[in-house]
């Protein structure tokens, strides 16, 4: 009788072990796609000199395309000077950002920052979120990377930077 609860025990901890690291494993596919996502819009904002109808277009196509769909804040306070998110990421040829506002959530943030001299850089925000139902965890954060500082070429309406 001891042998056998002693092996059900064994299997219990056996089949524990594999859903935490099938689970473990899971996260960490998704939160290297997420960098992956962060990368290339990292790239796309270099290669077309800032914040212009032609990134912001690209990289909503970029993302819908991929099946992006995280959302989080840009923003904790109201000082959103030089902070903008994106509501939609439909590819359409009219595609904007807003400034971001505390209260909304975004699909991406990209702060602006003035750099050396006449040079801007810029912050891209994108959001892992995870979400464990047997357990009941939903959770997530921001993955942040930011470009090298060039002379940008960005639309009129994104001209102010972080203070």
């Amino acid at each position: 009788m001891r042998t056998s609860l002693g092996g059900a025990w064994l299997m219990g901890l056996v089949i524990t072990f594999i859903f935490l690291f099938t689970g473990f494993i899971v996260l960490t596919i998704n939160y290297s796609k997420t960098v992956r996502v962060k990368n290339e819009i990292v790239n796309i904002v270099e290669k077309y000199e800032g914040i212009n109808s032609t990134s912001i277009q690209l990289i909503n196509n970029f993302l819908s395309v991929n099946g992006y769909n995280a959302k989080g804040y840009c923003t904790k306070d109201s000082n959103s000077f030089g902070v903008y998110g994106a509501l939609t990421i439909t590819p359409t040829s009219n595609a904007v950002l807003e400034k971001a506002n505390p209260n909304r959530k975004y699909y991406y943030c990209i702060k602006k920052y003035k750099g050396l001299t006449t040079t801007n850089y810029y912050q891209i925000g994108v959001f892992y979120q995870f979400n464990i139902p047997i357990i009941n965890v939903n959770s997530g954060f921001v993955i942040k990377g930011t470009s090298s500082n060039f002379d940008s070429n960005d639309d009129s309406n994104y001209n102010e930077v972080v203070r």
